[in-house]
């Protein structure tokens, strides 16, 4: 492998092996645990929505590919879409994503005091 394809492998290991938590008062106080950045892949099915103009379903889709739990298992899958989309607050849906979006981390300790 050369030089530079080692150091953009390690920097992008580097990032996903970071973990962050939120927590979700308006869900009981829940905490929501995920990865400040997201492959290509998942990079792709988010614009792919963005592009057919379905921007509420991008949203939502970040939060099924980011949300896990402490011990990294997935708290949503995809076909949790449509639950999501009918019977979660956008505006609460919408802050957790902004918040998971956001490059700055974000502690266990500034999470709980939001």
């Amino acid at each position: 492998m050369s030089e530079i394809k080692k150091y953009a492998v390690d920097h992008f290991s580097e990032r996903m092996s970071a973990v962050r938590c939120l927590t979700v008062p308006e869900w009981g106080g829940s905490k929501i645990y995920y990865k400040p950045s997201m492959n290509f892949r998942d990079q792709g099915a988010v614009l792919r929505l963005h592009g057919d103009n379905k921007p509420a379903d991008a949203v939502i889709m970040t939060l099924i590919l980011k949300a896990m739990y402490e011990n990294g298992k997935k708290i949503f899958v995809k076909s949790d879409m449509t639950e999501i989309s009918l019977s979660y607050s956008p505006e609460v849906v919408s802050r957790i994503v902004t918040e998971m979006s956001d490059d700055e981390p974000v502690t266990v300790e500034d999470a709980v005091k939001n």
